[in-house]
């Protein structure tokens, strides 16, 4: 129960349900009672939220702070962590397991095993479904199958398999590195994820954590390209692509939030 409110309860912050809440507000209220304020207040929020000038500031703020966080060389370690998220498993009519955006995450661990980096790839992610039936295995097991057919030997990856966010992944790598002594991680997530997913790591577990970013969703600022009039209108009309990525951001410095109330960073 606590899981599903986690994922429930936040909806009502993010910009599409708040935006949603404010407009049922206005047309309960009615004119007599500032109705359209309320209304206009809901629009304006969506508006602000859906704009691609807004994401790219969010997504600025983390992915720099990200970049900064990752060492260049990266050194050797006892383990490669992939945190979960980024494909989508093996149902039909999928012939395979299948990556999306955040799937950078896996092919960054891989290529770090693969250079040598460390000799055990560990992937991580439990089953986070509430359909029954749900015949998806977990996030783990679907990582490790498609590790193994970007050719990592099998008796070198560890999948952790019960962890549904990243606090539960914290506590089960810990576990983990202190059955098996190790010192030392590389920690691969999303660029977004990584100052979340670090300072809970460094908090909760008693291993040298080396944070690994990937999967950038925007280029560095002199890579980006000047504005012109053309692209500053654009990054200021609503758009429903802009408008997701706007709530992963959020979603990102409301997970911080919750995880310093709970102790957990």
């Amino acid at each position: 129960m606590e899981f599903l409110l986690s994922k429930l309860l936040p909806i009502a912050v993010y910009p599409l349900g708040l935006a949603l809440l404010l407009q049922i507000a206005g047309l309960a209220a009615g004119r007599r009672r500032g109705g359209h304020w309320l209304s206009a207040t809901g629009l304006a929020l969506l508006w602000v939220a859906a704009m691609p000038l807004t994401a790219r500031l969010l997504i600025r703020q983390l992915e720099e702070q990200a970049s900064g966080l990752t060492p260049d060389p990266l050194p050797r370690a006892d383990a490669v962590l992939v945190l979960g998220g980024g494909l989508r498993p093996a149902l039909p009519p999928r012939r395979g397991v299948e990556v999306n955006e955040a799937g950078d995450r896996l092919l960054t661990g891989v290529a770090l095993v693969r250079r040598g980096l460390a000799p055990v790839l560990v992937v991580s992610g439990g089953r986070v479904g509430f359909t029954a039936g749900d015949a998806a295995a977990s996030e783990a097991a679907t990582a490790a199958r498609l590790a193994e057919e970007l050719g990592v030997p099998a008796q070198r990856i560890l999948r952790s398999d019960t962890p549904r966010n990243t606090g539960e992944e914290a506590e089960a790598i810990d576990r983990l590195a202190r059955s098996r002594g190790w010192r030392s991680l590389l920690l691969v997530t999303s660029a977004s994820h990584l100052p979340r997913s670090l300072a809970t790591f460094e908090r909760r577990t008693r291993l040298q954590i080396t944070p690994v970013a990937t999967d950038f969703l925007l280029p560095a600022r002199n890579a980006y390209g000047t504005p012109t009039p053309s692209s500053l209108a654009l990054d200021l009309l609503p758009s429903a692509s802009a408008l997701e990525l706007t709530t992963q951001m959020l979603k990102e410095h409301l997970g911080r939030l919750a995880y310093r109330w709970r102790g957990w960073e």
